[in-house]
């Protein structure tokens, strides 16, 4: 093989090793540039416009479409204080962005606030999961639904973690009432390691479009048993994960997720809840992983950098189902560290 031509290759399997560091085992972005119009592949479909300078100017249209022209004009018709979560979020993106001062080259440069992240995040989990796999009905329905959204948003962020992990996923049949389902089954691509996951959010009062004022921070809720409990109630067929959205204040959260020791690693006292399940469970994990998250982006001010997200993953030595594959759970640990990562750029155009 010629030098050059080896030297491509190897450049080639470097940039790819970087992608998949930064932003996990997915497909790459799909973009060409024709006759002025930037041309966004995903999936099956295909995106276009004569605006779109980064990505993230894509996604700010991307999730307006999978939501739907008629859903989101009807929300806009509304007051603003009725509008469903995402139309207000992406309100405030677009009036963020406009208090900006744009760079010598013309474009916007701003770190993004709580709101814009908050959708951005939305909408890439969206594009992930079509670009690589398919959208649930179901699960689309439910995102739209005012009173199911924070459910269903979390269970996206599960679904496309797994997909960044190297999964692949399948929803089970809801049809079939003889037993409870857990809300996905995903399979390792690289073992064939089966694992059952559950999602479940923290509701809190006043938070993502619930009725009520928000808990002082001195007195937030922090018990996190029952949404564990109802996730090992259904008796999934394969080892158990379990993806558990805190939704947590981002100073509550600073507190809540420092663990007690690193060395070895001891839980902090707000996740000892565990060791109660375990006690019910003779002494075994009736899971193999729960991902605890706080992905904070809403509670953050209009005019301030976005909160930081939160992650602590506690594998169990000791679970009951145990995966013959380790390494399928461990690669869930390095995709839910990369969670947010949301490129800026497209890929270089292969016509140049």
């Amino acid at each position: 093989m010629p030098p050059e031509v080896m030297r491509k290759f190897v450049e080639h399997e470097i940039r790819e090793r970087q992608r998949t560091e930064r932003y996990g085992k997915v497909k790459p972005e799909i973009a060409i540039d024709f006759q002025g119009y930037k041309m966004v592949a995903v999936g099956s479909k295909l995106h276009y416009s004569k605006t779109w300078k980064f990505f993230p100017d894509f996604l700010m249209n991307y999730l307006p479409s999978v939501f739907g022209k008629e859903w989101g004009q009807a929300e806009l018709a509304r007051p603003f204080q009725e509008q469903h979560q995402v139309v207000q979020w992406r309100t405030k993106c677009l009036q963020f962005m406009k208090k900006q001062e744009k760079n010598a080259q013309g474009f916007y440069d701003a770190v993004p606030s709580g709101f814009m992240a908050a959708f951005l995040n939305l909408a890439y989990d969206l594009y992930i999961v079509e670009h690589n796999g398919r959208f649930d009905d179901d699960l689309l329905a439910r995102l739209r639904h005012p009173d199911q959204f924070q459910g269903a948003r979390h269970e996206l962020v599960a679904e496309a973690t797994c997909l960044r992990a190297g999964f692949t996923i399948d929803h089970e049949d809801e049809r079939d009432t003889s037993k409870r389902h857990a809300e996905f089954t995903a399979t390792h691509k690289e073992s064939g390691q089966k694992i059952s996951v559950e999602a479940k959010s923290k509701h809190r009062d006043g938070v993502l479009g619930r009725p009520g004022q928000p808990e002082p921070e001195n007195e937030v809720n922090l018990r996190f048993g029952k949404l564990i409990n109802d996730a090992i109630d259904k008796n999934p067929t394969h080892p158990l994960v379990i993806f558990l959205d805190t939704n947590l204040p981002p100073t509550v959260a600073e507190q809540v997720f420092e663990p007690i020791s690193r060395d070895p690693f001891v839980p902090p006292p707000s996740m000892k809840v565990l060791d109660t399940v375990r006690a019910k469970h003779g002494g075994k994990d009736p899971y193999s992983l729960v991902l605890f998250t706080n992905h904070p982006h809403y509670y953050g001010k209009e005019d301030e950098p976005a909160p930081t997200n939160k992650t602590l993953f506690v594998m169990s030595q000791i679970p009951k189902n145990p995966p013959a594959h380790p390494k399928a759970i461990m690669d869930l640990y390095h995709a839910a560290n990369i969670y947010g990562n949301i490129p800026n750029t497209f890929p270089e155009n292969p016509n140049e």
